[in-house]
């Protein structure tokens, strides 16, 4: 693999792994509205406590090797078998101990039968997704990742067939659950399939180059954990707290926020490169790469969360049924953060690429500590919407804190003009969508009247252009 950055790979890795994520996300919306009106809040809040409880695992699983897998095999190409092949290795003990812990402790809890018994079925999920991780390093580095995408989108289609059967055989709880967990063994095969084209890699163990691997990743691996835990904390405190209906009518609404935030991590990974080969060499040339970042971000990010409020209660309905109400006004919270979501996205790439570690994780523990307290303040009294609440304010916390350290690593600044050009063209879309609201103007047909408008007034007020954003993504030394 060439260490030189190839400027067609990185356009095609991103260009055409955001349209399959779009097609994934499709699908990931028509699951919810089959889900929510088959499950109903309850069921709803069950299912969701299931994956949230097997995504923490994985994230513990993950030990931090994804970043510094990636990160070795980018700075040393010649390295990139001996790597995947002990990293693979790794994985699947890890897999292995992560999914018998969660069964274990799962056993533990007070969780109901349904609970207990679909964690155990989904922990399918989290060994073969785990494990089909390690094909994503590999895809990630070479600058491969749509067929990462396309790997799960294929998948996607195969679980939800099985749910589409499952619901019209009138399934129970646990033949729902039984769909996560083909989910992930269809992802590893998928993604066994693409990798091996680059790259044929089996079981191996060096143990001073293991233990090397593990010594850089083990403390982001805890920054990651952490970072869940704070991620996923209003949704377990939720259920625990207020039960699982409360929990599903937050879920609807968190589930319209998660499926969107891809965007940023995409966009963050594919600049990644870019800012690890030059954050030592060239901090003038990273500094203007996290400007532009930032704008590109806020760009995206803005008039998403403008369609979430403007449309609510439509985009509610649309995915669930009338007794998820209460999940519109969850989503006005929800879409307010998702512009910070999409910086501190961008921003945890400093750190990682400066292997700012120490930093990292005391900041990850705060912001958890911060999040866990503002969360037990607030839901005991005011529901799902004091978990809204604490999740922005979180947010928008953690965002000041990763600015404050990570300009001691890149002196870099927000382009303030851009934010203002925003902002106007947001007020003014805010005002179109009330009068196309008050004329009775279908609202997927006033999203892309909107969304047509939104790009024309880009143009007009001169902001970060298409163009601009390709040199972006393609920029390197």
């Amino acid at each position: 693999m060439q260490k030189r950055l190839d400027k067609k790979a990185i356009f095609d890795n991103t260009f055409w792994q955001i349209v399959v994520r779009l097609f994934t996300l499709g699908l990931t919306l028509v699951s919810i509205k089959i889900l929510t009106n088959y499950l109903g809040t309850e069921g709803v809040g069950k299912y969701n406590t299931i994956t949230t409880y097997i995504n923490f695992f994985i994230v513990f699983a993950d030990l931090g090797l994804f970043a510094v897998t990636v990160r070795e095999i980018s700075q040393k190409p010649e390295k990139e078998k001996k790597v995947m092949s002990n990293v693979l290795t790794i994985r699947f003990w890890s897999a292995l101990a992560a999914s018998l812990v969660a069964i274990s402790i799962v056993l533990l809890t007070d969780y109901d039968k349904e609970i207990k018994f679909g964690v155990i079925i989904a922990t399918g999920f989290l060994f073969f997704n785990l494990l089909a991780s390690v094909y994503d390093m590999l895809l990630q580095a070479r600058l491969k990742m749509q067929y990462s995408a396309l790997a799960e989108f294929l998948s996607r289609i195969i679980s939800i067939v099985a749910l589409v059967v499952i619901v019209n055989q009138r399934g129970s709880f646990l033949w729902v659950a039984s769909t996560i967990a083909l989910w992930g063994i269809f992802i590893l095969i998928f993604k066994y399939l693409f990798a091996s084209r680059y790259l044929q890699f089996a079981f191996a163990y060096d143990k001073a180059f293991s233990n090397n691997l593990m010594a850089m990743a083990w403390p982001l691996g805890i920054v990651f954990i952490v970072n869940n835990l704070y991620y996923k904390l209003d949704t377990l405190l939720l259920f625990a707290i207020k039960g699982a209906a409360a929990a599903g009518i937050y879920t609807v609404a968190f589930k319209v926020l998660e499926v969107i935030t891809f965007m940023s991590s995409y966009f963050s990974s594919a600049l990644k490169p870019a800012i690890s080969q030059n954050i030592d060499k060239d901090k003038k040339a990273v500094a203007n790469i996290i400007q532009k970042g930032i704008s590109v971000m806020l760009i995206g990010a803005t008039i998403i969360s403008l369609l979430s409020i403007a449309y609510r209660n439509e985009i509610i309905l649309l995915l669930s049924s009338p007794e998820f109400g209460d999940s519109a006004r969850v989503l006005v919270f929800l879409a307010l953060s998702l512009p910070i979501i999409f910086i501190n996205t961008l921003l945890v790439e400093i750190f990682i690429a400066n292997d700012s570690r120490s930093v990292f994780l005391k900041i990850s523990i705060f912001i958890f500590i911060f999040n866990l307290l503002l969360n037990l303040l607030l839901i005991p009294r005011f529901s799902y919407f004091g978990a809204a609440v604490a999740n922005l304010s979180s947010a928008i916390t953690l965002m000041l804190t990763y600015f404050h350290f990570a300009n001691k690593i890149i002196n870099f600044r927000i382009n303030w003009l851009t934010v203002a050009k925003l902002s106007v063209i947001v007020a003014m879309l805010a005002a179109l969508a009330k009068l196309l609201t008050a004329w009775h103007v279908f609202f997927l047909g006033a999203i892309v009247i909107i969304l047509v408008l939104y790009f024309v007034l880009l143009y007009v007020f001169k902001i970060l252009s298409i163009t601009d954003t390709f040199k972006l993504l393609l920029k390197h030394k």
